[in-house]
């Protein structure tokens, strides 16, 4: 299996408009103030690098698509990793193993297997760094690490529960994700070194009430997060220093744990409206699937108004192997995802408009240049999309 090259020889994802001379717009400085106790506070007004969306670019590279069946093939992706060189470490399932493909899509090698033994896995969550190849299995709370060429190394004792990407920093951090019983914050993380030492317990703060619905009958109950309400995101920096925010407010905030905040970076922002059809069509895509297990009163508890008309002033937030912190920003485009993009010291750079639909797939980056994207194309088959990070930034062409 190969990686298909986009047609294009590069796909231009930003729109390019004339910046220079007279009607170049004028590009901001941070403040920078130091607060009582040390922290740093970093106040964008605008961005420092480029204007528009005509610095960094995101170009497509490749596709690997799956096929119906084989051993040497991508069938039934769940999750993907990817290292500096552009091997793709992908889990399948039925039955579950993980695929390593090369740079180029050809098939390498299978790791692992569906099992409770050493090297097996009843749920894979992967994350690379150098020559290890970490697996968190939520399942059975265990923490595996292979050799990237497939042998198998050791596994420790972990986290149970939480089905969510693995983050693998620079410097060989591994967060996994746990079950949080500390009301006062939002979340937590159990930390390893790549070899399969434990670090520490990292919290993450609470910086606002989540809001939910919540429906019991006949002795059942369930509670969902009402779509596009204020939640809590948390990241690491490659040095392993966490990054987090509250979507409600555009503030993001880097130190060692919960109590501890080393920088706060703040930019200046507008509100901006979502369409009561884009409401509507979420409240629908949530309603459908409940409504079959839940009976009318899903309608009843599920309400349009109760999802907010206007959107958080953050959506997501990611940090790349360079340290550069991405967040994700509403602007009403479906097929296209924008991020605000600051540096390691919290200077907005600009804003990135990444070719993938928004709230779709999952991410994974190899590099500060190589990011992969695990989605479905326009005929509903999985694939892994490949994608170069160009930083050099261009202020005309």
């Amino acid at each position: 299996m190969r990686l298909v090259q986009p047609c294009a020889a590069v796909l231009l994802i930003l729109s390019l408009t004339s910046c220079s001379g007279d009607d170049a717009p004028a590009l901001a400085v941070p403040g920078i103030d130091t607060l009582p106790g040390g922290t740093i506070a970093v106040h964008n007004i605008g961005p420092s690098a480029w204007a528009d969306t005509n610095g960094w670019r995101i170009v497509e590279t490749g596709r690997l698509v799956a096929v119906d069946s084989g051993e040497s093939g991508m069938v039934n992706p769940r999750a993907v990793a990817v290292d500096p060189a552009g091997r793709l470490f992908v889990v399948e399932g039925s039955p579950l193993v993980i695929k390593v493909f090369d740079a180029n899509g050809a098939f390498v090698r299978a790791i692992g297997r569906e099992g409770a033994g050493p090297g097996e896995f009843r749920s894979a969550l992967p994350g690379v760094h150098a020559n290890h190849l970490l697996v968190q299995d939520p399942n059975l709370s265990r923490l595996t690490i292979f050799d990237t060429s497939g042998a198998y190394d050791t596994s420790l004792t972990s986290a149970c529960c939480h089905y969510r990407p693995l983050p693998v920093t620079a410097n060989g951090t591994v967060a996994v994700p746990g079950p949080n019983r500390r009301p006062e914050v939002s979340g937590m993380f159990l930390r390893f070194t790549s070899a399969g030492q434990f670090l520490d317990t990292v919290y993450v703060p609470k910086g606002g009430d989540e809001r939910f619905w919540e429906l019991s009958q006949d002795g059942g109950s369930m509670r969902m997060t009402i779509p596009f309400t204020p939640s809590q995101r948390a990241a690491f920096m490659p040095n392993g220093d966490l990054v987090h925010a509250w979507t409600g407010e555009y503030r993001i905030m880097i130190g060692r744990n919960a109590t501890d905040t080393a920088r706060i970076i703040s930019l200046a922002s507008l509100p901006v409206e979502r369409p009561r059809e884009e409401r509507a069509a979420r409240l629908e895509e949530i309603i459908g699937p409940n409504e079959k297990n839940w009976g009318p009163k899903v309608r009843e508890v599920f309400k349009l108004d109760d999802i907010p008309a206007t959107a958080t002033p953050l959506e997501n937030i990611m940090v790349d192997p360079a340290g550069a912190i991405w967040a994700e920003v509403y602007r009403g485009d479906t097929l296209a995802t924008d991020y605000d993009v600051f540096d390691s010291a919290g200077a907005y750079l600009g804003r990135v408009r990444a070719p993938w639909p928004r709230l779709s797939g999952s991410l994974s980056w190899g590099s500060p240049d190589i990011v992969v994207r695990l989605g479905e194309n326009e005929d509903g088959y999985p694939e892994i999309t490949k994608y170069r990070v160009e930083r050099n930034v261009r202020s005309a062409e």
